[in-house]
């Protein structure tokens, strides 16, 4: 029995690998369990480093959205997060894990780090101590650097996975591993939108390769982004040129 649950997991894994470059990938907009042609996998999931075998649930696009309305596209002038939109991300990320961790379970992975993590053991601890903490004769400042510290160990405790694991499962929920959309640039994104507004279509009619049905609210919000951030930075550029011109027509006065 334990032999051939081996062989089943390394089959998925192998899968996995080969799929990416299987010339039957559907192209178009497609279901993500469709595209893995599967609504289970075993999938090798990192853990600082450390591969750990999980069984992983294929999320729909309903299930996708309903964890918040973040996109697959990253602007390029994205700039770092504030502790807030990081909250919010992680929030993102964590209900999207909690869907699709089924062997183990979220939970149980969440209890086995809490039970041999030394440092998730201290910051427990240390929560604790921080909530019987008397506030009565702090000072305005004492009270914020409190809060402060209060909150940095309510967030670690919160988010006790790894980076890597965060980082891999979001990708993986998401098909970012098989989708095209993170290989899409800016200036195919405005080309799509201007071949929609011109056939008054969709920019997502314009734009070929295997995406997932959650990719095409994606495409096409930004894509109008671009074209709309385009005709701004033109009427910059000419408002800009007409001022100079009207510098040089009039020309100095002389008294």
């Amino acid at each position: 029995m334990f032999k051939k649950q081996i062989r089943r997991m390394v089959q998925e894994e192998l899968s996995a690998m080969l799929i990416k470059d299987s010339p039957a990938l559907p192209i178009g907009y497609n279901p993500l369990e469709h595209i893995r042609r599967g609504l289970f996998h075993w999938v090798a999931v990192p853990f600082n480093g450390v591969s750990v075998w999980c069984e992983l649930r294929t999320l729909n696009a309903t299930q996708v959205r309903s964890c918040g309305d973040f996109s697959n596209i990253i602007p390029k002038e994205t700039s770092e997060f504030t502790m807030q939109q990081l909250i919010e991300v992680r929030n993102y990320q964590e209900k999207l894990i909690r869907l699709t961790m089924n062997r183990p379970t979220y939970d149980e992975i969440f209890k086995e780090i809490l039970n041999v993590d030394f440092v998730a053991q201290d910051k427990r601890k240390e929560l604790e101590e921080l909530k019987k903490t008397d506030l009565t004769n702090l000072t305005v400042k004492e009270r914020i650097e409190f809060e402060d510290r209060l909150a940095e160990t309510e967030l670690f405790l919160g988010f006790i996975l790894p980076e890597d694991t965060f980082g891999f499962l979001t990708a993986w929920i998401n098909g970012n591993d098989i989708s095209d959309i993170r290989k899409l640039t800016d200036d195919q994104f405005l080309e799509a939108a201007i071949l929609a507004e011109n056939g008054h279509d969709n920019p997502t009619d314009h734009l070929t390769g295997i995406f997932t049905d959650h990719n095409k609210s994606d495409i096409d919000r930004y894509a109008w982004h671009c074209l709309a951030e385009y005709r701004e930075k033109k009427e910059i550029e000419k408002n800009a040129k007409s001022a100079s011109r009207g510098r040089i027509i009039g020309g100095p006065k002389h008294g």
